[in-house]
């Protein structure tokens, strides 16, 4: 059998060393991505006067669990036209929080001395989840949008809760009178300007992106809108005394001045009542029975002698209510404020009373007039719902900015991949390299173990008579090239004993296999018979190779019998002869005549060491 021979076992093999290696690589990466996923993550920190105490800014506790509200969710999905649900997202939205290692220190310390610890996270790790499939871009906007809309929501619940007013935009003379619509719009107007002027105030200098409007400009707007175009269509509609029910408008005014009068009214008295408790007050300062008193509640509190000076029926007291001087003198002066709204209130109702007093039927829809006033109407309408569209944008961009500064963002999103695709694809090439390369030696050693078992004499150690058989069918198929060169070998085992001959074959063998290994094919045909097979070796070639056998076989054990090895050789270039078979008749019958010429020498030798003569 062949000695084992890692090189050649892998340049043979060499293509299943890059199958096994490919097919290995490919069938990890396919499988390492099927359960790769992408993870973004961020953290954030809540920031305000009591998120120590783990309250937002309007006292309510922080609870990060809103950031996977539905609201905050579909808004998400609205914003990047997704296609998801708000289920398929939020489970992949994890909240956790972070706790500083400091912190750990204390609660173990506090713990150990027995001290009470409490502690409340403001810091939080927000992360979005993602399958293989989806890009990492992907993980990234959505995590974004979520925060994004998160401090949005956060700071319209815990930070501003004022709701903007309502749009005015179903205004119009089918539904309303031509003076109510003016005093609809301009009540709208009002206060969509306060409002607006509130949060200048909240943040000076804020201007939105998106819009292009600072709260200021949108005031401006509102304003001009008021002071211009709503007083001249007023005036317009006082003028022309325009009106489509005459009967319900001045019933609908009568009742407004009467509720306000019976509002006026109601506040004259709350105001006299307030003023007397504010004198009293004063009275019991100077003694200090307003500050002190031995009467105490049940809980042993102390009391204040005064405890429903304010009459704020929207707030219940409580078993320890504290009124101050201060709070008396606020509530005196909303009171009168309240008075005045009504009386000016009033004013109005009774002013377009008067103006309409002398008109005696309704005007005509078709009229020029009220044509004028109508699309004039429409007309305003239609600028009050752009710039509430244009003030909605501002505020909800106030409203990130304003969440942004009570949720601080401590880093920008980063995306990590679970598995490192990588140092995955590196390994896989190295142990399938190995791999392939163990393919490669198994079947080489495979390839020689049923080589040996198949086409090997066990005596000679050669390929055997199917084996010579093969590669003569194989060359007899092509024309052979000028230098193929057959030769013969015999040798004869009659003068030997069946080990002596085993052994004559054993040495033959390997004598042919060191001479001719690297030239061409050796094979042991059988009954004493070898033949090499030269594809490109010249006849000098071959001459000096059976030489050169000639000289190591004669220092075996053959040398012992004598002459018994006989050499045919033949070349297609000398004997013009193309056809392997034809050039292994022309070597065996070569081999054949040396034999016979051997033989015809030995008789002759003997014959003349014989003591019989031969007498004639």
């Amino acid at each position: 059998m062949k000695s084992f021979d890692l090189l050649r076992y892998l340049k043979k093999w060499w293509f299943v060393i890059m199958l096994v290696t490919a097919v290995g690589c490919l069938g990890v990466y396919e499988f390492i991505s099927s359960r790769q996923s992408y993870t973004a993550t961020a953290v954030i920190q809540y920031a305000g006067p009591n998120v120590s105490e783990g309250l937002n800014a309007d006292g309510t506790r922080i609870d990060p669990s809103e950031i996977t509200s539905a609201s905050v969710i579909n808004k998400t999905i609205q914003d990047l036209g997704l296609t998801a649900s708000t289920e398929s997202i939020r489970p992949r939205i994890s909240v956790q929080e972070v706790i500083p290692e400091d912190e750990e220190t204390k609660k173990e310390t506090a713990l150990s001395n027995g001290d009470e610890y409490e502690y409340y996270p403001t810091t939080y790790a927000v992360s979005f989840t993602v399958d293989s499939k989806d890009a990492t871009d992907y993980a990234r906007n959505v995590l974004d949008s979520v925060l994004t809309n998160y401090f949005q929501y956060y700071s319209e619940t815990h930070v501003d809760a004022d709701i903007f007013p309502n749009n005015a935009s179903n205004v119009s003379v089918a539904n309303y009178e031509y003076i109510d619509c003016v005093e609809i719009l301009r009540n709208n107007a009002n206060e969509s300007a306060a409002f607006l002027r509130k949060k200048a105030e909240e943040k000076y200098g804020f201007y939105s992106v998106k819009s292009g409007y600072s709260f200021s400009d949108l005031v401006s707007e509102y304003e001009y809108l008021t002071q211009n175009a709503l007083n001249d269509l007023y005036a317009y509609v006082i003028n022309n005394k325009l009106v489509r029910d005459h009967n319900l408008l001045v019933n609908t005014k009568k009742n407004a001045i009467l509720r306000y009068q019976l509002q006026i009214d109601s506040l004259n008295n709350n105001i006299s009542e307030a003023k007397d408790i504010i004198d009293q007050f004063g009275d019991k300062t100077l003694d200090g029975a307003a500050v002190y008193s031995a009467n105490r509640n049940a809980d042993g509190g102390e009391t204040q002698i005064i405890t429903d000076v304010v009459r704020d029926y929207t707030t219940q007291p409580s078993g320890d209510v504290t009124t101050t001087y201060d709070k008396l003198i606020r509530h005196y002066a909303d009171l009168h404020a309240e008075r005045i709204d009504a009386a000016i209130a009033q004013g109005k109702a009774q002013e377009i009373l008067d103006a309409y007093a002398d008109v005696t039927r309704n005007t005509d829809p078709a009229s020029a007039e009220a044509l004028w006033a109508s699309d004039r109407i429409d007309e305003l309408v239609q600028k009050f719902t752009s710039l509430y569209e244009l003030s909605i944008e501002t505020v909800e961009e106030f409203n990130q900015v304003n969440g942004a500064d009570n949720i601080k963002m401590k880093n920008s999103i980063v995306v990590n991949a679970k598995l490192n695709l990588k140092l995955y694809a590196a390994l896989s090439v190295i142990l399938f390299l190995f791999l392939g390369c163990f393919c490669a030696i198994f079947l080489g050693r495979l390839g020689d173990f049923v080589d040996y078992y198949l086409y090997v004499d066990k005596k000679s150690g050669l390929p055997n008579r199917e084996r010579c058989d093969a590669m003569v069918d194989r060359y007899s198929t092509v024309r052979l090239n000028g230098q193929f060169t057959v030769i013969h070998i015999q040798v004869d085992l009659s003068g030997m004993s069946r080990n002596d001959g085993d052994k004559a074959l054993r040495a033959l063998g390997d004598q042919l296999q060191y001479v001719f290994r690297t030239l061409g094919f050796v094979g042991y045909n059988g009954a004493g018979h070898f033949i090499v097979l030269l594809e490109d070796c010249s006849i000098d070639l071959a001459r000096n190779c059976v030489d050169r056998l000639s000289n190591l076989l004669a220092k075996t054990e053959l040398a012992v019998f004598g002459p018994c090895v006989f050499v045919g050789v033949s070349n297609s270039a000398k004997d013009d002869a193309y056809e392997i078979r034809a050039l292994l008749r022309l070597a065996i019958r070569r081999c054949a005549d040396a034999k016979a010429r051997q033989e015809a020498e030995n008789a002759r030798k003997a014959a003349e060491s014989s003591p019989l003569k031969s007498e004639s």
